[in-house]
């Protein structure tokens, strides 16, 4: 008998411990999928370096504060703190003259502040 309510206790621990590591899953698929999805994309016909440029003279047009900026032969970052918060920006080549940029507000983004940084970025590209 202590057999049998050994093996029913395991066999319940398993299922309600699984069921646990689904929801824990799931949730932080849920936080993964937000975060790649929140970046506001855009294409520039100017090379990494040149945008890199652009990108910085825009940060400092609206008063942002650079915390870390890194510069590699194809791929540009720029993390800077401002009015809406961290907002990061990465420039990756996909070739010598055609650049693609990622602009982030926040973990989630932020649609309308993306749009006001682009919308002041994109006279320099």
């Amino acid at each position: 008998m202590k057999q049998f309510l050994a093996i029913i206790y395991l066999m319940s621990l398993a299922v309600f411990q699984t069921g646990c590591l689904g929801v824990v899953a799931a949730g932080a698929g849920a936080g993964g999928g937000l975060y790649v999805t929140g970046d506001l994309k855009v294409r520039s016909e100017k090379s990494v370096d040149q945008v890199m440029m652009a990108i910085e003279k825009t940060c400092g047009d609206l008063k942002f504060k650079v915390a870390k900026k890194e510069l590699r032969p194809l791929r540009g970052l720029i993390i800077a703190d401002g009015d809406f918060g961290r907002v990061t920006f990465v420039a990756k080549a996909k070739s010598t003259e055609l650049t693609d940029i990622s602009i982030r507000v926040g973990f989630a983004g932020d649609k309308g502040a993306q749009d006001f940084i682009y919308k002041e970025l994109k006279p320099q590209l």
